[in-house]
């Protein structure tokens, strides 16, 4: 709520607008009829605004007063029934806030209050910060700030000054000179740039280094701007403190010696060009490899070198425009010649320079890799022969296990005895069943694993047709999911299945009708192998561990070499559910 004081000679008039300004919110703090009562009210009160009439009992008009007052900065509209342009002349001598000529309406009274009072305050604020802006950046500015007189002594210094030599203002304002703070070898020329400074400001630096000595005996590296004040003798000095950049600046020299000492003495031959592919520079392991001393290539376009180097143009310039546009490669190899015509291979691990989003240029790390590919080749050839030779094995291996079931064939046939005969016919599907494993691995495109699903059901095929099993008879239900095993663990499981349906052919199914069921999934651990037939089942006092049936010996004594877990149920027929991991594969000596 703003305090006005109201200046109206016409009582009656007086009180209408003090009710007014009341409802619209103001104070009305006092009011005056008198010239020389207004001035002793303003004087006391201080009124936010004054609303000031020109005519007034006493010896002095409203305009008079608003000029005895002026000094006390309190705002005045004049309200009176004069529009004569002499009396507003007048009246604008005085600076007033508003001039309302009566009759006026209390809305272009509040208006011009508020327009008073808003530009009042507006004063107020642009008074207080140009009182205190001179200061302000005096004290906070970031470097070491002083004001010095024309007999060298300094008037004035900021924190930062007094932080960085170590004394206290009241220790320096008028009591110490400039020069105590500089080095004796600095000192004469510094004055004599003080003397001319003030002769002639243009005939001495404005900008130069000396060494500061603060308060404990350090020596302080400073850059100082020196500048001589307008309408005085007095000069300001601002005081950059450079010591930590000396020093970062030291460590920066030292740090680009040593990269440029691994640059220079890298394994790699290392390229940099900028975004128009013109090398700026590269190191001396390029002459070794290419050929090319660094002058040859340093301003040239990278394209032109490429050329010089008989590489492929075409994909040289992809990768160029790739870089160019900020996509990063991963490693490439290039074949190139060198000067003397040699061939050389070499891989380029291409960089992009960045200063945040711009790209700066691109920087080519290449190792020759040429010794590197001929023993890569040489191995690689070494292992294809090996490759050869191990299929080449595992053919011998399945052609001579064929002679040997071959064998067993003829000696069944020649054999009399029916239990004999039928012992060789199944050593004989054992031997078919190994065989058959060699034959897989054979023709594997991995020559360590095989699609296992494939070798089951042509596996099961040949057991269905040696036992001469009808279509339809005996049916087959497999669900064995698309698995790669090596030999360690298809051996051993494919024999398992091999005891396990022949055993179902031979004795599940008296009436030669039934169903076999073979499961083999991975959980990701382990594998699972179920096999199970809906035929006569084992006999009740069969114990499977326990067994001396060669058949189901066999299958204990496979399940233990996968180191396996078996569980056989009964009813309605025989299941066996075996649990096992790929087997390791063990070097063999």
């Amino acid at each position: 709520m703003a305090n006005i004081l109201l200046v109206e000679d016409e009582m009656v008039e007086a009180m209408n607008i003090k009710i007014s300004l009341q409802s619209m919110g103001y104070d009305v703090v006092a009011i005056a009829s008198y010239g020389e009562e207004a001035v002793e009210k303003a004087q006391n009160l201080k009124p936010d605004l004054i609303l000031m009439d020109i005519i007034l009992k006493g010896s002095m008009d409203g305009i008079a007063v608003a000029n005895a007052i002026s000094k006390l900065g309190i705002p005045v509209i004049y309200i009176t029934a004069l529009p004569d342009d002499s009396t507003v002349n007048r009246a604008l001598l005085s600076a007033p806030y508003g001039y309302l000529i009566k009759p006026f309406n209390t809305r272009k009274l509040k208006i011009s209050i508020e327009v008073a009072l808003y530009k009042k305050q507006m004063e107020n604020k642009l008074k207080q910060s140009q009182d205190n802006y001179y200061q302000t950046i005096f004290e906070n500015t970031s470097s070491a700030t002083i004001i010095i007189e024309e007999n060298k002594l300094i008037s004035l210094v900021n924190m930062e000054f007094s932080t960085l030599t170590g004394y206290l203002k009241e220790e320096i304002e008028g009591r110490m000179k400039w020069t105590d703070f500089f080095a004796p070898e600095d000192r004469l020329q510094m004055e004599e740039y003080h003397n001319l400074r003030r002769i002639n400001p243009d005939h001495a630096p404005r900008n130069y280094e000396a060494k500061l000595l603060a308060s404990d005996g350090a020596i302080r590296y400073v850059y100082l701007t020196v500048a001589m004040l307008p309408g005085n003798q007095k000069s300001m000095m601002s005081i950059l403190d450079m010591t930590e950049l000396r020093v970062s600046k030291k460590a920066i020299e030292e740090s680009r010696e040593k990269f440029k000492s691994i640059f220079e003495n890298a394994a790699e031959a290392i390229i940099l060009f900028n975004c128009q592919g013109i090398i700026i520079e590269s190191n001396y392991k390029i002459e070794e490899i290419f050929g090319f001393k660094k002058e040859e290539i340093i301003g040239q376009n990278f394209m032109n070198i490429v050329s010089m180097m008989g590489m492929d143009y075409n994909p040289a310039k992809i990768v160029f425009n790739h870089l160019i546009s900020g996509n990063e490669l991963k490693q490439i190899e290039w074949t190139i010649q060198n000067k003397s015509g040699k061939e050389v291979i070499f891989r380029v691990r291409p960089s992009i320079i960045k200063d945040k989003n711009t790209i700066n240029g691109i920087l080519l790390i290449m190792e020759d890799i040429t010794e590197l590919k001929t023993v890569e080749n040489s191995l690689k050839n070494s292992l294809e022969e090996k490759e050869i030779l191990l299929r080449e094995i595992h053919h011998r291996v399945k052609n001579n296990l064929q002679i040997i079931s071959s064998l067993l064939s003829l000696q069944r046939i020649q054999v009399e005895d029916k239990q004999t005969a039928d012992i060789l016919w199944e050593c004989q599907g054992r031997v078919r069943t190994m065989a058959m494993i060699h034959e897989n691995l054979y023709r594997s495109q991995d020559i360590g694993y095989i699609n296992f699903r494939n070798y089951v059901e042509t596996l099961l095929y040949d057991i269905f047709n040696s036992y001469h099993v009808d279509k339809g008879s005996i049916n087959l239900n497999t669900q064995i999911e698309s698995l790669k095993m090596d030999i360690e663990t298809a051996m051993p499981c494919g024999l398992i299945i091999n005891e396990l349906a022949t055993n179902s052919i031979k004795h599940a199914f008296p009436d030669r009708n039934g169903t076999i069921k073979i499961d083999l999934k991975s959980d990701g651990e382990f594998y699972i192998l179920s096999f199970a037939d809906d035929g006569i089942g084992l006999p009740e006092d069969a114990n499977p561990k326990k067994s001396k049936k060669l058949g189901l010996m066999v299958v204990k004594t496979l399940v233990n070499q996968l180191n396996g877990l078996m569980e056989i149920e009964r009813g309605n027929g025989t299941k066996f559910t075996i649990k096992f991991r790929e087997l390791p594969y063990k070097t063999r000596i």
